[in-house]
């Protein structure tokens, strides 16, 4: 899946930047994934399939999710490094930018 996101690791995500705000030992966040083909692909299309096609109403709550882990990346108040390593296709993109 070229380390696409799922619902679980965007929440992750937003956890992860709002701790690093209020940690006074954070002084940055490198922000990367795992393996060196991918970045981030996008939302995981398995997961759409299997979950939010059976819930159409629950998509715009995970839309939600996405759009605040953005702002989590945009509003941290540590500087945010963006290590890409591979493919940065779709939201891979704009959680990138």
């Amino acid at each position: 899946q070229y380390n696409s996101y799922t619902t679980d690791m965007v929440k992750g995500v937003i956890a992860g930047m709002q701790r690093a705000s209020s940690d006074r030992k954070v002084v940055a966040v490198v922000f990367t994934a795992v393996g060196d083909k991918a970045f981030c692909t996008g939302g995981n299309t398995a997961e759409y399939s299997s979950y939010y096609s059976k819930r159409p109403n629950e998509y715009g709550e995970y839309m939600d999710l996405f759009n605040a882990m953005v702002d989590g990346i945009l509003n941290c108040k540590k500087p945010v490094i963006c290590r890409v390593n591979g493919m940065r296709v779709a939201g891979g993109q704009e959680i990138g930018i």
